[in-house]
C-alpha cells in the first residue's frame, strides 16, 4: 500500500516537473557563488526553527543544495544526479515530521527522487520513480 501511495504522490510530482530547454541550450545564472541552469531556477524550502535550504541544478547538471544555520548560509553541497528539470520538493510526513523528498526529471525522462528523514541527516540514494525493479 505504501508503494502505491508513493507512486501516486510521485506521479503528481512528475506531472509538475516542467519540460525545459535541453541543458546544452540553456543559459546560466549565479546564486550565492553557484552557477546554475537559469531555466530550472532555485527551489526554496523552509526548515524547522526558521532556517532555510535551497536546491538548484548546477551547470554540471547535478543537484546542489545549501542551508542556513544560525542565519548564515553554508557552502553548496552536491547531491549528484543528472537533472533535466527544476528541483521539486515534497514533505513526507508519513516518514517523520521533517522528512522530505526531492524530485527531478532525469536524462532518461523519468522522475528521480532522493529522500532525507530530517535536516542534518544523510540523504538516501537517488531512486527512479516508477522504474521496474530488476
Amino acid at each position: 500500500m505504501n508503494k502505491i501511495k508513493a507512486a501516486i504522490v510521485a506521479a503528481a510530482v512528475v506531472a509538475g516537473l516542467a519540460v525545459s530547454t535541453a541543458p546544452a541550450q540553456a543559459s546560466n545564472c549565479t546564486k550565492g557563488g553557484a552557477t546554475y541552469v537559469c531555466e530550472y531556477g532555485v527551489t526554496d524550502h523552509a526548515l524547522p526553527g526558521g532556517e532555510k535550504e535551497q536546491f538548484l541544478v548546477g551547470t554540471d547538471l547535478a543537484v546542489w543544495t545549501r542551508w542556513t544555520s544560525g542565519g548564515k548560509w553554508s557552502g553548496w553541497f552536491s547531491l549528484g544526479g543528472t537533472a533535466w528539470s527544476k528541483v521539486a520538493i515534497r514533505e513526507r510526513t508519513d516518514h517523520g515530521p521533517d522528512a522530505v523528498i526531492i524530485y527531478v526529471k532525469g536524462s532518461n525522462t523519468r522522475a528521480w527522487g532522493r529522500e532525507r528523514i530530517a535536516p542534518g541527516q544523510e540523504w538516501g540514494p537517488w531512486d527512479c520513480v516508477g522504474c521496474a525493479s530488476s
